[in-house]
């Protein structure tokens, strides 16, 4: 049977050297994110001895061994493309010993190629239920949940990763990419916002915040983001790009033009059409109409044939300089393309007759 390969799995060729590890093992193609201590890994000098004498207990336990060899026997058997027969065999080895973690993981793996829906999620949920302290697996088995459309059950997931990990920004940061993917951008936000109270000094999550408030044309909010984005990359004229912009929705003028100019001048070639445009608009507002005036032509002398709005704005700078035959010619050219539009025909009135 060919394997769907939607998910992206290891190799199952690391399955075999990890699965005598028992609970803390399994080794499945599908999950990547089941990398776990070695069975010999010391446990911290806090860690309840009841817990410390389970683990040892489930390790040399004959049921568990004996439950071991038979998860081995159906990695052999999964490996070779005999999937049922690893199936029966991961049932034998659930009957002797319940609670082998590494028995709902492999048939995850197995459910998964095998079309089984119902079980590929139960046996995430086993899963989940067996490692309520991995942050990594809660974390992992969230982004699986979320790909098979349990949106609710991938959130507590990574709200579980959160609370155990609270300093990890990778699990907040990938809430919050769920949270945008469904429509949640407000509470994409706060995950993020707690995320960068915890994590004052990370350079991603500015990121992500000003990225969410700017989808939400919170413009302000997004340009101060960002204005902490440039101060971690400064020569990163992408992301002063991004500041500019907002400065400008946000009608910081100045501000904006301040970042333009800065991009401009590091990077003549950076700056996009609309961000062209943006700038041309900030220097008029601002009365640079020297600085407009030249945006403006060089946008026109590119997007002639497009922007109409362009021809407009350059007629009035020329209007505003008291270059009054520039702005007549720009005008009447203007108007052979869009005879009919009204703002070019109120721009033409504005135009000082010749004496």
């Amino acid at each position: 049977m060919a394997r769907n390969t939607a998910i992206p799995f290891m190799l199952l060729s690391c399955a075999a050297s990890l699965v005598c590890c028992g609970c803390q093992s399994v080794p499945v193609s599908t999950f990547a994110f089941l990398t776990q201590q070695p069975a010999n890994a010391k446990h911290s000098e806090t860690d309840p001895p009841s817990v410390d004498l389970l683990e040892e207990n489930e390790r040399t336990s004959p049921y568990h061994r004996q439950a071991n060899e038979l998860v081995q026997q159906a990695v052999n058997h999964y490996s070779n493309g005999e999937l049922n027969q690893a199936k029966i065999l991961l049932a034998s080895a659930r009957e002797i010993d319940p609670g082998h973690i590494g028995t709902f993981e492999i048939e995850a793996q197995l459910s998964y190629d095998m079309g089984d829906r119902n079980q590929f999620l139960q046996s995430l949920r086993a899963i989940r239920a067996a490692s309520p302290n991995d942050s990594q697996k809660q974390s992992a088995i969230g982004t699986l949940f979320f790909q098979a459309g349990q949106t609710q059950e991938g959130i507590a997931c990574l709200k579980q990763a959160i609370e155990l990990k609270p300093y990890n920004e990778n699990y907040a940061l990938k809430l919050a990419a769920f949270y945008e993917q469904t429509g949640r951008t407000e509470e994409a936000q706060q995950i993020l916002l707690r995320a960068l109270h915890t994590s004052p000094g990370s350079k991603r999550l500015p990121i992500a915040l000003g990225r969410v408030c700017e989808s939400n044309q919170q413009w302000s909010q997004a340009s101060i983001y960002y204005a902490m984005v440039v101060n971690h990359f400064p020569k990163n004229h992408v992301w002063r790009k991004h500041r500019a912009r907002c400065l400008y929705h946000a009608g910081n003028y100045s501000a904006a033009f301040e970042q333009f100019t800065i991009c401009q001048q590091n990077d003549p070639e950076s700056l996009s059409l609309s961000e062209m445009i943006a700038f041309g608009d900030a220097a008029l507002r601002l009365g640079d109409l020297e600085t407009a005036q030249d945006l403006f032509d060089e946008i026109s002398a590119v997007h002639q044939h497009q922007l109409l709005h362009v021809e407009i704005l350059r007629g009035l700078c020329a209007i505003n300089r008291g270059q009054s035959i520039s702005a007549k010619s720009i005008i009447d050219t203007a108007r052979k393309k869009w005879p009919a539009d009204p703002t070019l025909l109120e721009v033409a009135a504005l135009v000082p007759v010749e004496q």
